[in-house]
């Protein structure tokens, strides 16, 4: 994948406002990190998982979200991340 869940949690802080939140099958957040080569970053709902995955999004029948729903998904990935200690206190805070 040549990316780390540390590049991975960075891109998403960095590109907060820019990139797509999507859903999975089992309701699940994930945000592209590096969408060329189908790499997400995702965050379980109804579990504590956090993390890379290679998700082809015609496979894997990934919906993207609508925008208020997006803003919600992307303040509970970062609540999420932050509980995980995946994000410095120094980082931004949305």
């Amino acid at each position: 994948m040549n990316i780390t869940i540390e590049e991975a949690v960075e891109f998403f802080i960095e590109n907060w406002d820019l990139i797509p939140v999507l859903t999975t099958i089992k309701g699940d957040y994930a945000v592209p990190v590096k969408p060329k080569r189908d790499v997400y970053l995702v965050v379980e709902k109804n579990a504590p998982g956090i993390f890379l995955a290679r998700l082809a999004p015609d496979l894997m029948r990934l919906k993207p979200l609508d925008e208020p729903d997006s803003d919600e998904a992307r303040q509970y990935i970062y609540q999420r991340l932050k509980e995980a200690n995946l994000i410095k206190e120094n980082g931004l805070n949305h």
